[in-house]
């Protein structure tokens, strides 16, 4: 009997302890990122890049991208000189990485995609402070670059007696230096700022003055540790709960606008209270890490994609047809939102009727009189990011981050090879990836 009881106990312990080895086997080993039979998968990816830094304890976020010149170089590292003895350039893109770190300032990284890694800024607040934020994405048009953290974006600009400089190349060359990058304005983006995104239209970053050039900023959401306004929790019209915001803002190249984006304009409201006017809403799905608007041929065409990731689970690249998403049957003003709890159910006032959002409401902006501004303008609407118009689901290794777009391919940054989570992660990426986005055959 005691034999018995020992093999019993010897039995079950062993099998515990196979189960735990199949499964570590399966999740360090295992190959889940192939096309399967509904979703496109990671195989067909490419790597564009190293991501600096890793070593060192920076935890990457946010992915931007400006072409920009440079100097070519012979195989001894001296430059190379045309006919008439001239330096020779070339142009390339150049990854612009921003990192947090846990006991250190944050940085943005450098990259040039032809010539590899060229150094670091250490950001620096408007009072020289340096800047400890758990920073987001980064994005640039060459004459501004922006950078969320917290609710904030931050902004850095140059100016000379003749207007703006182009801070994109004066970054890349106080990163050649490890240099610094002090912000020179901010402002209260209104949500849970996560990641940001420059949209250049015409893709030619030396005509800044494009129409439809835009900045998007947008929140992360996550039901138990990352919350969103309520009023960002919207039912879209084809039954799903989104309860995140992006919001889109117009480019402004104006040398006196501290922000490179257009302000509110309205009368009633003090110069200093011309904060950046939100143009348009977008209502997306849970735990966005990054988002990328593919240039089409018209205004209106092209794609988005979305990064999705939390944890060490897998990752989703969600594509969207930018035309279907932008439809206007697809929209609804914000003012005339109705007011919902977290499952999409309206709230009643005491009356018992249904309660709409009325206007959107800039935080902390205050009218000459005082009284807290409301835009209840018609033309501010909210577009339903969803399955009607998802084109295609990109299953990929754990920890997406920002992405970027360089001509027709999306570029996508990992966190997973940074200090502090590669002991745990299935899969350890060290490298900015590429990819172009297809819709998936039906």
């Amino acid at each position: 009997m005691k034999h018995k009881k020992l093999f019993i106990t010897f039995t079950a312990v062993f099998s515990v302890i196979l189960m735990i080895a199949v499964f570590l086997v399966i999740w360090f080993w295992g190959d889940s990122y192939k096309s399967g039979a509904k979703f496109d998968g990671f195989e067909d990816f490419r790597a564009e890049a190293e991501i600096p830094g890793l070593k060192d304890g920076a935890c990457p976020q946010g992915l931007g991208t400006y072409r920009a010149s440079y100097a070519l170089k012979d195989e001894n590292g001296n430059p190379v000189l045309d006919a008439a003895g001239k330096e020779k350039t070339d142009k390339q893109d150049y990854f612009f990485i921003s990192a947090y770190f846990d006991d250190a300032p944050s940085r943005i990284y450098v990259v040039g995609k032809k010539t590899g890694y060229v150094g670091y800024v250490t950001l620096k607040n408007e009072d020289g402070s340096y800047h400890t934020g758990h920073v987001g994405g980064v994005a640039t048009n060459g004459y501004t670059l922006w950078v969320v953290s917290g609710k904030n974006v931050y902004v850095a600009k140059e100016k000379n007696s003749t207007g703006l400089k182009n801070v994109a190349t004066k970054i890349i060359e106080d990163a050649a230096k490890n240099g610094e990058l002090q912000f020179t304005s901010s402002f209260n983006a209104n949500l849970n700022a996560a990641f940001c995104y420059y949209y250049d239209y015409d893709g030619d970053p030396s005509n800044v003055s494009t129409s439809y050039d835009k900045l998007y900023v947008g929140e992360f959401y996550r039901k138990k540790n990352y919350k969103t306004d309520a009023k960002h929790h919207i039912k879209t019209p084809s039954g799903e709960m989104n309860r995140a915001f992006v919001y889109e803002y117009n480019i402004s190249t104006a040398s006196s606008n501290k922000y490179g984006l257009t302000t509110l304009s309205a009368e009633n409201l003090p110069e200093e209270n011309k904060v950046p006017r939100v143009q348009n809403i977008y209502s997306i799905t849970d735990e966005i890490q990054g988002f990328a608007r593919l240039r089409g041929a018209e205004a209106d065409k092209g794609g988005l994609v979305l990064s999705q990731s939390y944890g060490l689970k897998n990752s989703h690249l969600l594509y969207y047809g930018w035309e279907d998403l932008k439809n206007a049957d697809n929209r609804k003003s914000y003012k005339d939102l109705i007011v919902s709890d977290e499952n999409g159910e309206p709230i009643l006032n005491e009356d018992e009727q249904q309660m709409t959002y009325g206007g959107f409401v800039y935080e902390g902006i205050t009218t000459k009189s005082g009284a807290q501004y409301k835009d209840t303008s018609s033309s501010l609407y909210v577009y339903f990011v969803d399955g009607k118009s998802k084109r295609n689901d990109y299953s990929i290794p754990a920890m997406s981050e920002g992405l970027c777009v360089i001509d027709d391919r999306v570029c996508v940054l990992f966190e997973s090879g940074a200090k502090k989570y590669r002991r745990f992660v299935r899969q350890i990426l060290d490298e900015i990836y590429s990819f172009i986005p297809r819709s998936k055959s039906k």
